[in-house]
């Protein structure tokens, strides 16, 4: 009998692994497929064709891409005249607006510009700059541009690699809209830059290659010297129109800004393309002179008469210790030019923890007394405590603090700080300074170790994301993403600096987001008026984080707060809901993922056919709670505020059964164990009366966790999702688990998130 027993169970963990193989085949995209996939849909590309009718050349496209790609090796052409004619057609045969491109090697411009400019008489020039082959797509999309917006100089597209002799395509680098300070810190343009004529010939003819300093390379004989030179001029050339052309100051709309970004593919590069850019910098003469014409001016103060005097605003209550360090690390490792105070905001310190600080205080004022004698116009100037007992209020104990803060600087920073660069100051000040820059911060670790906490804020569907989250910074991710300086929409209050005006001019920190969200929501506030927040991850600090107050979501209470004031953010902010210029949308969007990864990792279907919500008291209590059983909420949410930000009783029209409900997403696996195995389902508990709703969910594929979770046993479908119809459970409070069913034994295991949703009593 036991033999039977097995040998049944054999043939079905058989049967269960094929369908888990046919299953991972199935949901297993692949980008090659899925990026064609949205090329075909783009509505541009298919009402707008390129039709080549005049050349000087009779070579096909292939043939055209197999030149550019030789001369981008170092096997140069002497034919610098490569200007041809292209008519845009729609599918009705209807002519549109003609237009000249000139398609070249940027090492054939840098060797004969002067002839180029002389004999082409194209209208837009568009340079490679290593080798690879132009997208199908590209000329389509670039003529429209160009044809539609006549303030567009400049537009540059995405990329991704395919390897010489290969079909498929891989290694996407989806990059941001407009970056200011990115380009400053590097060329990130990529492989392929088209540009209007007029304005590349006006700075050509300002700065041609031989007035440029550092663009000769030592070896230029050799191919790879002379293509680094090129790149390095021909960045400089673009500095040099970009920054006649405005590109260096506030947001402009759309129609009106210089520089475009093409949000779809239009290179593909052989190889590594972004390794080929690394010898890429500007002079530091360049930020200087972005600096100098952004005619940034500051009034001299008694204690600035030179440099902006930088007031440092730290709440803290019954942390003495944490403070402390924060301050001494601030005085013993910063080297900075520029003066700066401490103000101290304390909403209610025990009477032995305010006497320590009062303590501190004073012997910081007699160091900068010392420091006041000795002349010295950099360094402490004082430091004030501000002890006024309250409910905690992040928002008001900053607006405390700067109104009464005496420099032209404002810098926001965590009591659990500790400063480890000595040049952070200086590095945040030199971009505070520039008039068309907002808040600026920097690049946070985990106490004594490379782990990244903070590298900027990503607006999502979800929420505000902090991308790169537990990552080691010992890799460089995403094409630089937690290297250099990176405009971003926004950066953690835990280190802020801004401009006195820029923080005035939005009202402050909002006290209606007394804990979270209030350093997102005033990020939000200075990029709507046109600024450029910065987070320089060039720029590296600690962060004991939430030493003070402990972290979010770790109680219902503060999960239901979280929620709340989330959608406060939302609800003040509509018009970016979902929208984020520095995060490409063909990145993960909806999903708590730390990587930057491609969308069809994650396949979030709201949309998807809804299940059933069954009453599972009973099955449930037979079933062992194990932690073994592990289980990750990363989306609840309501589908119509997911979908437009707001609730259904604020729209007039009928809105369809499918935009009602809840829609569920996360993973789940069963650790030492055959996941290929389980059947899960989520669980729904109500807080007050213990009822547990079970829920069917979808496999999803998560390459990540397989990734991740190599020692274990198939977990490439440990991802799911569920969507829920309106009133499918009852009002209520309900916590998340989930129960896996071992399809071949009568095993069942049961474990419970600490994540919780709120159902209203309207049933939404």
């Amino acid at each position: 009998m036991f033999f039977l027993r097995q040998k049944l169970k054999g043939l079905l963990i058989e049967k269960q692994h094929k369908l888990y193989d046919i299953k991972c085949r199935r949901e297993n995209l692949n980008y090659n497929n899925w990026i064609r996939q949205k090329e075909e849909e783009n509505e541009i590309v298919r009402t707008i064709s390129i039709k080549n009718k005049k050349s000087r050349t009779t070579e096909s496209k292939k043939e055209e891409n197999g030149r550019n790609r030789r001369e981008n090796e170092g096997k140069h052409s002497h034919n610098v005249n490569p200007c041809r004619s292209y008519e845009a057609i729609d599918r009705s045969g209807q002519k549109r607006k003609k237009m000249f491109l000139a398609s070249l090697p940027v090492n054939l411009l840098y060797e004969n510009g002067d002839a180029f400019f002389e004999g082409c008489k194209a209208h837009i020039v568009i340079i490679s700059l290593y080798g690879g082959e132009v997208s199908e797509i590209a000329y389509p999309l670039i003529y429209h541009q160009f044809s539609r917006e006549g303030s567009t100089v400049l537009v540059y597209g995405d990329e991704d690699t395919l390897p010489e002799g290969g079909e498929e395509r891989q290694a996407p680098w989806f990059k941001p809209d407009w970056s200011p300070d990115r380009f400053l810190c590097d060329f990130y343009f990529g492989g392929l830059v088209a540009v209007r004529m007029e304005a590349l010939k006006e700075a050509y003819s300002r700065c041609p290659r031989k007035q440029r300093p550092g663009t000769e390379g030592k070896k230029e004989k050799d191919g790879g010297s002379l293509q680094e030179a090129a790149r390095r001029w021909f960045y400089l050339l673009l500095f040099e129109m970009l920054k006649e052309k405005g590109a260096f100051g506030l947001r402009k709309p759309q129609g009106e800004a210089p520089v475009y970004h093409i949000r779809q593919v239009l290179f593909h590069n052989q190889a590594d393309g972004y390794e080929k850019l690394k010898h890429c910098r500007l002079p530091g003469r360049a930020g200087e002179e972005v600096r100098q014409e952004a005619g940034v001016t500051f009034s001299p103060t008694p204690k600035s008469p030179g440099e902006p005097l930088v007031s440092v605003v730290i709440p803290s209550k019954d942390n003495p210790q944490v403070l402390f360090l924060c301050l001494d690390s601030f005085l013993e490792k910063t080297v900075s030019r520029y003066p700066f105070e401490f103000i101290l905001v304390d909403n209610g310190s025990r009477e032995e923890n305010k006497e320590k600080i009062e303590k501190k205080t004073q012997e910081l004022n007699k160091k900068a007394r010392a420091l006041a004698d000795n002349h010295q116009r950099a360094g402490l100037k004082g430091c004030r405590y501000l002890y006024c007992p309250m409910p905690f209020n992040f928002s008001q104990m900053c607006n405390m603090g700067a109104q009464a803060a005496e420099g032209e600087l404002l810098l926001f920073l965590n009591d659990d700080m500790e400063i480890i660069q000595p040049s952070w100051l200086d590095l945040l000040a030199e971009k505070a300074v520039l008039s068309y820059v907002g808040a600026v911060g920097a690049k946070l670790l985990y106490p004594d170790s490379q782990i990244i906490q903070h590298a900027g804020i990503t607006n999502l569907r979800i929420g505000p994301a902090h991308k790169l989250q537990y990552l080691s910074d010992d890799k460089v991710h995403y094409f630089g993403r937690n290297r250099g300086v990176h405009d971003m929409l926004g950066v953690t209050g835990a280190c802020l600096l801004v401009r006195r005006e820029v923080f005035d001019q939005v009202g402050g920190f909002y006290q209606g987001l007394a804990v979270a969200f209030n350093d997102v929501d005033l990020c939000y506030h200075i990029y709507e008026r046109g600024y450029y927040n910065v987070a320089r991850n060039d720029v590296a600090l600690y962060h004991h984080e939430s030493l003070s107050r402990g972290k979010d979501g770790e109680s219902e209470e503060k999960q239901l707060r979280l929620m709340r004031e989330g959608e406060i953010l939302c609800e003040r902010h509509l018009g970016l809901y979902g929208k984020d210029p520095f995060y490409h949308p063909y990145l993960t969007t909806d999903i708590w993922e730390s990587e930057y990864s491609p969308l069809f990792h994650y396949q979030v279907t709201p949309d998807m056919a809804p299940s059933r919500a069954i009453p599972y008291t009973k099955e449930a209590g037979r079933a062992k709670e194990d932690k073994c059983l592990v289980v990750g909420m990363e989306c609840a949410r309501d589908i119509f505020k997911w979908k437009y930000a707001t609730v259904p009783d604020r729209v007039k029209e009928i809105i369809p059964a499918r935009e009602r409900g809840f829609y569920f997403q996360g993973y789940s696996f069963v650790i030492g164990a055959d996941n290929a195995c389980y059947k899960r389902r989520l669980l729904l508990k109500n807080r007050e009366n213990g009822q547990v709703w079970a829920v069917a969910v979808s496999d999803r594929f998560r390459r990540d966790i397989r990734e991740n979770l190599k020692d274990q046993t198939n977990v490439d479908l440990t991802g799911f999702a569920a969507r829920l119809e309106e009133g499918a459970v009852p009002p209520g409070v309900y916590q998340f688990g989930m129960l896996a069913e071992d399809k071949c034994s009568r095993q069942k295991l049961v474990n419970w998130s600490n994540w919780i949703l709120e159902v209203g009593t309207d049933g939404k």
